[in-house]
């Protein structure tokens, strides 16, 4: 049986940010548990992840801001088109600002990301 990792990891994940990394991670932190907060939120693979039957979602620090990313993120519908994958990278949603987080929009990424693990 794999051993749940505490979520003062993932506190401690964020406190280890810039500050402007810090107050994104954390709004998207907050989308995540609040879209579906039976969600397992752990650190695996050196970044915040979130399981459910499977793995569902991770963000993580990038060289120009934060990455939100889906384990199944090509079998998502993405309307607005801003999930990007390249060199093997899982899909992801590049966040440079504050102004990149769309709660509405992430919110039923997760939704998704969800009910396909369900199924």
């Amino acid at each position: 049986m794999r051993s749940k990792i505490t979520t003062n990891q993932v506190d401690e994940y964020i406190d280890k940010l810039s500050p402007e990394r810090q107050e994104m991670a954390q709004a998207v932190r907050r989308i995540i548990n609040q879209t579906a907060a039976h969600l397992e939120e752990c650190v695996r693979w050196e970044n915040p992840c979130y399981f459910f039957y499977g793995p569902v979602c991770y963000f993580a620090s990038s060289r120009s801001g934060m990455h939100f990313g889906f384990f199944r993120g090509k079998e998502l519908a993405d309307p607005a088109k801003r999930l990007v994958s390249r060199n093997g990278q899982l899909p992801h949603i590049k966040l440079r600002t504050l102004e990149d987080i769309d709660d509405a929009y992430f919110s039923e990424l997760v939704r998704e990301a969800v009910q396909l693990n369900q199924n």
